[in-house]
């Protein structure tokens, strides 16, 4: 698909080989600048551009990381940065923005057609879509209001995605309920599915409290909705998911959900550990209470400390294949990874270093599916800022 491409170097030559290279593929480009700060004043006034092909070094003091962060602070265009510096701070840096390729130079003709492949179907009603999941899902100001201490990682395999977190406050109680979906399959099916699902668990969350009965409901209401003919769908027809919610005032977190599995940090015992939902419960060395509701999962209670650890992920984060074998990342070496990082609490350092072993181990290879995990630390629940931001942070 032919795309408008604005390219930021400071190499003069490089930027002639690179537009060669771009025009060559049938792409059209509308901008080439030296210094971040001159891209920066053209998104000021032009936001008709499908990508941004960028240098991190430049010719003045603004690098190309830095005029990405300001021009998404407008616009949500995707970048793909080409570099000859690809270190471990530069590329910690760049996951933040809305990046789709981190190249390194001399860049070849065929890696920059591998790139643009990746975003053959990025077209306006794709981006004005991706926009409508931003609004609908909480994102990382939102969460930041709800916990002071938090991990968030999302990366669609495609510009809009399947999967999603989300929270609902209940006002009389002062008890939250949240969650993380993976809905069936990713690109335009994972999204239907995704604001379906969120706005049916909203607004079952207005009237009722029990995550099992929260599960029931999910389940008849997607029955209901997408049922037609001989078709009948059943919730795990459509969506993993794991539902909890905290209760500040008991310091207790009751958890359940459907063929997944999370990670428990227990600040006492300093270990991780592998929790299943669904699917083989004797695994667990935690307190579970049987559900007889028509819809089996279990519910999980634990008494938290005020710096545990529960991290919730989509399959995505562990079937992602990388490594020097090219397999899948799994359950257990995300363990190790966790495992290997136990002395750092400083949560969002630990994003940071999550981050980078998540794009190392992949390497390469292409995404296999969306990618979604939520940390949160319960003790840290904002409780009093919540009362202020309450109306900007749901959408009911």
């Amino acid at each position: 698909m032919h795309k408008k491409i604005v390219i930021v170097e400071d190499n003069l030559l490089i930027q002639e080989l690179h537009k060669h290279y771009l025009t060559n593929l049938g792409h059209e480009v509308v901008g080439c600048f030296e210094k971040g700060q001159d891209v920066i004043n053209f998104f000021k006034d032009n936001n008709e551009v499908d990508l941004i092909l960028m240098d991190i070094r430049l010719e003045d003091d603004i690098d190309g990381i830095q005029a990405m962060e300001e021009i998404q602070k407008t616009f949500s265009i995707p970048v793909v940065y080409v570099s000859a510096n690809s270190d471990d701070s530069n590329y910690a840096r760049a996951v933040s923005t809305n990046m789709k390729a981190f190249l390194s130079k001399p860049l070849s003709s065929k890696d920059l057609e591998t790139a643009l492949q990746s975003l053959s179907n990025l077209t306006d009603s794709i981006l004005y879509a991706e926009k409508i999941q931003k609004s609908l899902f909480p994102q990382v100001d939102e969460i930041n209001n709800y916990f002071n201490k938090n991990i968030y990682i999302n990366r669609p395999k495609d510009i809009i995605t399947g999967d999603f977190c989300f929270f609902h406050k209940q006002e009389e109680s002062n008890e939250i309920i949240g969650g993380v979906a993976d809905c069936t399959g990713h690109g335009i099916p994972g999204a239907l599915l995704s604001i379906l699902s969120s706005h049916i668990i909203s607004t079952i969350c207005n009237n009722k409290d029990n995550i099992l009965q929260i599960i029931e409901d999910l389940n008849f209401q997607l029955k209901k909705s997408l049922s037609r003919g001989k078709n009948t769908f059943q919730l795990s027809d459509s969506l993993d998911l794991v539902i909890f919610k905290i209760k500040p005032e008991q310091s207790e977190i009751e958890i359940s959900g459907l063929k997944r599995i999370f990670i428990y940090y227990s600040y006492e015992n300093n270990k991780h550990t592998v929790v299943y939902l669904n699917e083989n419960q004797s695994k667990n060395n935690i307190d579970t209470i049987e559900n007889t509701s028509e819809i089996a999962s279990p519910l999980i209670k634990i008494k938290y400390h005020e710096n545990d650890i529960f991290y919730f992920f989509s399959d995505g984060i562990t079937d992602q294949f990388g490594g020097s074998n090219d397999k899948k990342l799994m359950r257990k070496r995300l363990l190790d990874f966790f495992d290997s990082d136990i002395k750092n609490q400083d949560l969002k350092s630990k994003q940071l270093n999550l981050n980078l072993f998540l794009r190392r181990w992949q390497g390469r290879n292409e995404q296999t599916d969306d990618m979604i995990l939520l940390g949160i630390n319960p003790g840290s629940f904002n409780r009093h800022k919540l009362k202020k931001k309450i109306a900007n942070v749901f959408i009911q």
